[in-house]
């Protein structure tokens, strides 16, 4: 019945920008094994022109709760967060009382009956209704071509037609849950008082730990407990001086694990930027950023083997003011 498809389309864009959308809250502040993103349960009632909103049971948990940046995929990378996907909703019993306690001849839901079958609701199959969860509207048009509902199989894999929740799609959603700390440096000597000439020293005082974060999806009446872990690790520190009169512009140092954390102390290292000519009144903007190394697993395991495909690297940076004098001698 073409008719009836074309229909439930537009019907479909509708309850994506209607009612079907995750409302994504703020991460509370909850500490590792307690933290749970601020989803609420799942409406089992909205339906067509309803204003309630069909919420992700997706948890997550994350080991770092401070002040960073979030993680974003470089645009030359091609890759993106899922833009929607399937997560388990309804038993067949379910979705057909679900369908029918919403029944009004030639409205909407007359359309999803002709389209799912009023009265065959794949009862005494194995499976289930899935539901397709939006979480950001300005991507809503990516998803338009897909059904709200879904029946699935357990062995139905995850495909761009059917994207059923699953460990890679889990890894997507926790590294857009990812927020990496700034990187933290000290100079030596200290930034208003650098000197033309001297070697500028750069120390980790506060080095950066491993960031991770957790997401699951557990569904005890579809025997359904999937989750993923999406891991960024410091590797590099990178030095700008923020001006063309320092010999050399810029340094790179790869940072070592002590103590849990990454750091890295260059008193001693190959390359150190020098400033060769006074700063002005403004100073200089010395420009601090740390490349993270992004992997993920297909468990709750943050230590787990890294799955493929590899996720892209995650930057942070911090600026700041440097004065530079020249160093005054005076003859007596």
């Amino acid at each position: 019945m073409p008719a009836v498809k074309r229909r439930h389309r537009a019907l479909a864009v509708m309850v994506f920008t209607g009612c079907a959308v995750l409302a994504s809250a703020p991460p509370g502040n909850a500490k590792v094994g307690e933290f749970k993103h601020g989803h609420q349960p799942t409406q089992k009632t909205p339906g067509p022109g309803s204003p309630n909103s069909i919420q992700s049971k997706v948890s997550y948990k994350k080991s770092y709760h401070g002040a960073g940046v979030p993680m974003t995929a470089p645009a030359a990378s091609g890759w993106s967060p899922p833009a929607c996907w399937y997560e388990p909703e309804f038993t067949p019993k379910e979705f057909s009382d679900y369908i029918n306690s919403n029944w009004v001849s030639g409205s909407a839901w007359d359309e999803m009956g002709q389209e799912y079958g009023k009265d065959n609701f794949h009862e005494g199959d194995k499976g289930g209704w899935y539901q397709l969860i939006v979480p950001d509207l300005s991507k809503a048009d990516a998803c338009a071509a897909l059904d709200p509902w879904k029946w699935i199989t357990p062995e139905q894999p995850s495909t761009p037609d059917i994207p059923k929740v699953d460990p890679k799609t889990l890894a997507g959603l926790a590294f857009n849950e990812t927020v990496l700390p700034n990187p933290d440096i000290t100079l030596r000597p200290i930034a208003q008082n650098q000197l033309v000439n001297l070697d500028t020293e750069i120390a980790f005082d506060k080095a950066l730990p491993k960031v991770w974060v957790t997401a699951s999806l557990d569904n005890a009446d579809f025997g359904i407990h999937v989750a993923a872990t999406t891991t960024a690790v410091p590797e590099q520190l990178t030095i700008d001086a923020g001006t063309p009169y320092a010999d050399p512009q810029s340094c790179t140092y790869d940072l070592k694990a002590a103590g849990g954390k990454y750091g890295v102390d260059t008193k001693d290292a190959d390359c150190n930027v020098t400033y060769t000519k006074a700063s002005s009144a403004g100073g200089y903007t010395l420009k601090a950023s740390v490349v993270w190394k992004v992997t993920w697993t297909p468990s709750a395991d943050p230590d787990g083997a890294p799955s493929a495909p590899a996720l892209p690297d995650g930057r942070s940076s911090k600026q700041f003011t440097v004065t530079v004098r020249e160093n005054q001698t005076v003859n007596r």
